[in-house]
């Protein structure tokens, strides 16, 4: 067994079966990495247990996504180099420049987000409103599988990446502070890696776990370091800094490190047209595989 584990917590929305999803997730995560470093992804390919999918979706909605849907999307994803010319254009659009722009505003005045958001990030705030509200017992159901997993590792003595993808970030967050707060537990994750994370809107902050302390008990104090990935053009990250959100956690001396990249450049097309939030156009991305493969050499 690798003395390595890279935990990863998907966002909302429905997704395929476990093991489907997994294989997925791991081919694009694979070649990310080679991407960035051959070696490295060779390396990791050797060790295929080291990635734990912490699939909680089956929670959360009564429907699976149909991998058949995504299946033409990953494979355009694998086949080119980078985006097309017509994914960069898209990316910057005066569409989308003015939609982050509502969609700022709307996170200063939240109820703006049900008033000029798309159908799809109505959806997704409907979604994350059910999380913190914790409907019918369900955010703590969620969290205990990301503790699960997180203990299980720490148990063996393995180095821990914690990813967590939109949502996934969130809860892989609010966890974190559980496991410091609540439960004590002297397990610490060596990088933390949010990628398309709203961690930064303070429509999430103001509803995590922590929200209303003060100072040390305010932040998980089990971070080594914090890495936050998100793409240029993506609606639910909105290019905001952990950095500079998040720095007290440093003063504090919580963690050793939050840095930010906000100018990654996706470009996954589903069924739905260009959708640069998507998980496998993150995991796929050169930036993410150079700080797996980092990460996994350090070890």
């Amino acid at each position: 067994m690798s003395g390595q584990a890279i935990i990863y917590v998907p966002g909302i929305k429905p997704k395929p079966p476990a093991a489907v999803h997994r294989a997925a997730l791991w081919r694009c995560l694979l070649e990310g990495v080679r991407r960035a470093d051959p070696p490295a992804a060779a390396e990791l390919a050797r060790h295929a247990g080291c990635f734990n999918l912490v699939s909680w979706a089956h929670l959360f909605y009564d429907a699976q996504r149909d991998i058949a849907l995504d299946e033409p999307g990953i494979e355009r994803l694998l086949a080119l180099p980078g985006p097309e010319e017509r994914d960069l254009r898209e990316a910057v659009s005066l569409r989308r420049r003015l939609l982050r722009a509502l969609y700022l505003l709307s996170d200063r005045f939240p109820p703006l987000f049900d008033l000029v958001g798309e159908p799809e990030m109505r959806v997704a705030i409907a979604d994350t409103r059910r999380y913190f509200a914790n409907q019918d017992g369900v955010a703590v159901a969620v969290r205990h599988l990301v503790a699960d997993a997180l203990l299980e590792a720490w148990r063996d003595q393995r180095r821990v990446l914690l990813v967590g993808h939109s949502l996934g970030s969130v809860i892989a967050f609010d966890v974190l502070w559980e496991l410091s707060h609540r439960f004590a537990e002297p397990g610490r994750v060596d990088l933390f890696l949010s990628i398309g994370s709203p961690l930064g809107l303070r429509f999430v902050r103001s509803q995590l776990l922590g929200a209303h302390e003060q100072g040390r008990r305010r932040y998980p104090g089990n971070i080594r370091r914090w890495l936050n990935l998100a793409a240029i053009g993506e609606m639910t990250a909105l290019d905001r800094p952990m950095a500079t959100t998040w720095g007290e956690m440093r003063g504090l001396g919580l963690v050793e490190a939050i840095d930010d990249r906000l100018d990654l450049q996706t470009y996954f097309r589903g069924p739905e047209g260009l959708n640069l939030h998507k998980c496998y156009g993150y995991l796929a991305n050169a930036v993410v595989g150079a700080s797996i493969a980092g990460w996994w050499r350090e070890g």
